[in-house]
């Protein structure tokens, strides 16, 4: 029995996806911008924190806003790698879903540290930041350096055959790995080039994939 493809709806779903791959993205951006300086040492990140609240408040914001609405970009962008590489394709999709609950939390408790530094005082954030580093980042670890994982598989496919989604994925793939730094060295000036790279990337890939909606067409009728 010949294999029943669903059609691809490209008016709607392209649509939702172009724009998602440079709306999350530019909000991501704004939102690093607007970052204060990071440190691993608890205390003289809440003394950042309090000595700033509304806006560490605000960049968080924009960052979660813009990290949820990244979903129907990367699906859009995971069925082009599935049309290349139906493995890579789907293994990246599930790890990009996978991500986006780990980073919403930890993005979600960060953006609280500001109002709670001032509500409830210094002393007592440092506790919750110290807390949430003992105890909740060790579990949403795994989820986080999905992201990284689907990243890599999104943009090996892409870049190793010839197109106009290759440079979009080569920008996305540098933007990823500073912001990774960034994560791991608390250096925000990192994850602000990664995440201006980022919406870089996403114009490009949004143009691009504009220019292989046939495709998608032809592949899914086929």
């Amino acid at each position: 029995m010949a294999e029943t493809v669903i059609p691809w709806p490209p008016r709607f779903s392209t649509a939702i996806g172009v724009t998602s791959l440079i709306v999350a993205p530019a909000l991501m951006s704004i939102g690093d911008l607007m970052h204060p300086a990071e440190s691993w040492d608890a205390a003289k990140q809440v003394a950042i924190v309090a000595a700033a609240p509304d806006r560490w408040y605000l960049a968080h914001l924009l960052l979660l806003v813009g990290t949820l609405l990244l979903v129907p970009g990367i699906l859009l962008l995971t069925r082009a790698v599935a049309l290349r590489h139906s493995a890579l394709g789907y293994a990246s999709q599930v790890l990009f879903l996978i991500s986006v609950g780990a980073l919403s939390a930890a993005i979600t408790h960060e953006m609280e540290l500001g109002p709670f530094a001032k509500a409830a005082g210094e002393q007592a954030s440092v506790t919750l930041f110290e807390s949430f580093n003992a105890h909740a980042l060790p579990v949403l670890l795994p989820g986080l350096l999905s992201f990284f994982a689907a990243t890599a598989l999104m943009v090996a496919p892409l870049v190793s055959a010839a197109g106009p989604l290759r440079w979009p994925a080569l920008v996305f793939g540098l933007g990823a790995l500073l912001i990774f730094g960034e994560i791991a060295l608390a250096q925000v000036i990192l994850s602000q080039i990664g995440n201006v790279l980022m919406f870089v990337a996403g114009v490009g890939f949004a143009r691009a994939l504009r220019s292989v909606e046939i495709a998608f067409t032809a592949a899914a009728t086929a």
